[in-house]
């Protein structure tokens, strides 16, 4: 089975993969992250924080984040003792062959949430699934991908049991609520023209000390981050629709055509035409 790349956003993997890894405060994920696969993050110990899309959630064990494809996310890890998390990574297409062999109905409303707090008495079976799981896909056998296949298969209906579970809403502190709603802010209004000074109103503070938390508490600088929802919104256009590029430009907030244009090779690896062609 091939490994999956680091977090290049045209990433190609393989169908399934599962890790168990520990992280401390010292790393750092390097390049924002996204891709076209599923994640479930699953974290074993320790504390973290973790962004996705414009929402900030802190994690303890026990608590399984869920990522859809294309959504920006960054974990960052704040105390000396490391974390320990299971990731598991998977591709639509293998979602799709295990849900229609177990039912329509096994992923309906899967990721309706980004965070599932496992009840403590579920927990040691779904880790002792999740083991297995790890332990089945790293197996050369011949049956080791059916074996697979059934345990992920049984890991969605635990995780879907979970779901029915009364939840007991998340409490940020002052500062990450103010963070989370400027955050929205910009996600929400990418394709005007968006200043720091006005994103820092939203939260209430001034620009500089704004600057400063944003990056603190998201893992993104306030510019990087706007112009990766920019991006990801006009590649999305690139791909679904056939408006000129020009035009996309100027619909995703880019006032300027040749500053597009670099930041979307930059970030793509390739221009717009190119990535409408692939």
């Amino acid at each position: 089975m091939n490994d999956f790349a680091s977090s290049s956003c045209h990433d190609r993997i393989a169908d399934f993969k599962i890790t168990q890894v520990q992280r401390d405060s010292h790393f750092d994920m390097g390049e924002s992250h996204y891709h076209p696969y599923y994640e479930f993050y699953y974290l074993l110990s320790g504390q973290c924080r973790c962004f996705i899309s414009h929402s900030i959630y802190r994690l303890f064990p026990g608590d399984l984040i869920m990522i859809p494809p294309s959504v920006l996310h960054r974990v960052l890890y704040e105390t000396k003792r490391p974390a320990e998390r299971i990731n598991i990574f998977f591709s639509e297409d293998y979602l799709h062959r295990v849900s229609a062999a177990s039912g329509p109905d096994l992923c309906a409303g899967l990721f309706s949430r980004s965070r599932l707090t496992i009840p403590s008495s579920s927990r040691p079976q779904l880790e002792r699934l999740m083991t297995r799981l790890r332990l089945e896909s790293e197996s050369s056998d011949t049956y080791a991908p059916l074996m697979t296949k059934s345990l992920f298969s049984e890991l969605l209906v635990e995780i879907a049991r979970c779901q029915d579970v009364h939840q007991t809403p998340q409490f940020l502190d002052e500062t990450s609520t103010a963070i989370q709603e400027s955050a929205r802010y910009i996600y929400e209004h990418y394709e005007e023209p968006v200043s720091l000074a006005a994103a820092a109103a939203v939260a209430h503070m001034n620009p500089t000390y704004f600057s400063k938390k944003f990056r603190e508490t998201t893992g993104f600088g306030f510019k990087e981050y706007l112009t990766h929802i920019r991006l990801q919104n006009a590649a999305h256009l690139l791909r679904t629709t056939d408006t000129s590029i020009t035009e996309i430009a100027g619909i995703c907030g880019f006032s300027d055509g040749n500053y597009f244009g670099d930041a979307f090779r930059k970030h793509y690896g390739m221009s717009p035409r190119a990535y409408r062609l692939e």
